[in-house]
């Protein structure tokens, strides 16, 4: 477990008992609160009681409240998280360029910590050994995202496809069969859309991969979680780190199934980049090739 307190929090949501769930939703978005409040102030903040607020303590690792406020203040005096970073639109160029990279920084760190190794292998094996992968996204971030997974699959001679509205999702996850794979992603965890192309492609008998956020309904339903830490509401100032976050986690996918690529599909792979690299730009509009 990382000596940071605050990453082994929203590491463990998923595992949570729901009234510890609704503790650790308090500490995370109240932490200089949570640091200092008593027993009964904690439980009385959740709605929980307060034996609920111990067998919290003792879930993320910590005998007792007092080892948990112990070391949660400890975490907030090594480092703020990346969600917890303030940009006040009275901050300079300079200010706001270190804000951002140090908010980049350290959530790319955190993900360094908690991305599950075996997850990722397993996520990487069902893509390598599937038929076809339809990858979906709902929103601006996660659609993109699901593109560019689907692209970078597609380099590997993967039949990857990709879908942003619902109407065509719901209709690629009723085509796929058992020997498909369905990427979701989706931050939040909680969209209609998602949760309906995840239900349709199982109903089919497709397995399926969810990258998204710890204890949402997406990463307990799917075959494989690739999990992410939990986003902070968005607001003008905010760093958004999310989407990066995202593709991070889509780019060592694809490095790990290529790694279980063989020689001879990544040679094709590779002759089909060196061709696109050279092939002719079009002429523009009004000329003519010699």
């Amino acid at each position: 477990m990382s000596d940071n307190l605050i990453p082994a929090i929203r590491g463990a949501l998923h595992a949570l008992r729901p009234a510890e769930r609704k503790v650790a939703a308090v500490v995370l978005a109240e932490l200089d609160f949570a640091a200092g409040a008593s027993i009964r102030e904690l439980a009385a903040r959740a709605g929980v009681s307060e034996p609920s607020v111990t067998r919290f303590s003792r879930a993320v690792g910590c005998g007792s409240l007092r080892q948990f406020k112990r070391r949660l203040s400890h975490s907030l005096a090594a480092g703020v998280p990346y969600q917890a970073v303030t940009i006040d639109k009275r901050d300079g160029a300079a200010l706001l360029v270190h804000k951002v990279c140090d908010s980049i920084a350290a959530a790319l760190d955190e993900m360094r910590e908690r991305t599950d190794p075996a997850a990722l292998d397993e996520a990487a094996a069902l893509i390598a050994g599937a038929r076809r992968v339809c990858c979906i996204g709902v929103g601006p971030g996660c659609a993109a995202v699901a593109q560019e997974a689907c692209l970078r699959l597609q380099r590997l001679d993967i039949a990857a496809s990709a879908h942003s509205d619902g109407e065509s999702q719901r209709l690629a996850a009723g085509l796929l069969g058992a020997q498909d794979a369905l990427l979701a992603i989706s931050l939040s965890g909680c969209s209609a859309e998602i949760a309906d192309c995840a239900r349709i492609a199982r109903r089919q008998g497709a397995r399926t991969i969810a990258l998204t956020a710890a204890g949402t309904p997406l990463s307990r339903d799917a075959d494989v979680p690739l999990l992410l830490p939990p986003s902070s509401a968005a607001t003008p100032y905010s760093p958004g780190v999310a989407q990066l976050m995202q593709l991070a986690l889509a780019d060592m996918l694809a490095i790990a199934v290529a790694l279980r690529q063989q020689p001879a599909v990544l040679e094709k792979a590779r002759r089909a980049a060196v061709g696109l690299e050279r092939a002719p730009s079009a002429p523009a509009p009004g000329t003519v090739r010699a």
